[in-house]
C-alpha cells in the first residue's frame, strides 16, 4: 500500500494558509521533475554504451522508447527526453487524496510510473544493475539531483 502523501500536512502548519496549496503544488512538481530527470538522466549517460545488447532482452514498448530518445538526441532542438504526462500535471494530481482522483488521473500517474519503470529496466539492462522502479520512488529527493 502506497502511502498517502496529502495526510502529511504537520510540516506545513507554519505556512499560511493561502500559499500551503501554491507550497505543495510547487514542492510535488520539483520532485516530479527530478523524478523524471535522474530516469531520463540515468538513460542518457548510458547511450554510448552496449545498445545492441540489450535489444533483445526488451519489450516492444521498452525499445519504441529507446528508440525515440536516440532520435531526440539526434534532434539538435530538442533538449530533453519528455515523459509521457507533464510534471505540473502529475504534481497537480498528486497533491490530491488519491480517493478523489478521477479515472484519466489514476491513468495518467499509471503512465508516468510505467514510463520511469520501463526507463529503470531499460538502464538496469544496459549496466547489469537493475533499479527496481519501486526503489526509484522512494529514493530521497537528493539522489535525484545530480547536479
Amino acid at each position: 500500500m502506497k502511502l498517502d502523501k496529502t495526510a502529511q500536512d504537520n510540516e506545513l502548519s507554519s505556512i499560511p494558509s493561502e500559499f500551503r496549496e501554491n507550497y505543495r503544488f510547487l514542492s510535488e512538481l520539483i520532485t516530479c521533475r527530478d523524478k523524471n530527470n535522474f530516469a531520463a538522466g540515468e538513460l542518457e549517460d548510458l547511450v554510448q554504451r552496449r545498445l545492441c545488447r540489450i535489444r533483445g532482452k526488451l519489450n516492444r514498448r521498452q525499445i519504441k522508447i529507446l528508440n525515440d530518445f536516440m532520435n531526440r538526441l539526434n534532434d539538435e532542438d530538442s533538449d530533453y527526453f519528455f515523459p509521457p504526462v507533464p510534471a505540473e500535471l502529475e504534481a497537480a494530481i498528486r497533491i490530491k487524496k488519491r480517493s478523489t482522483w478521477l479515472p484519466w488521473e489514476a491513468e495518467a500517474i499509471r503512465k508516468i510510473e510505467r514510463w520511469r519503470a520501463d526507463l529503470s529496466t531499460i538502464t538496469g539492462h544496459w549496466t547489469g544493475n537493475r533499479i527496481d522502479a519501486a526503489v526509484l520512488k522512494r529514493l530521497p529527493l537528493a539522489a535525484h539531483t545530480s547536479g
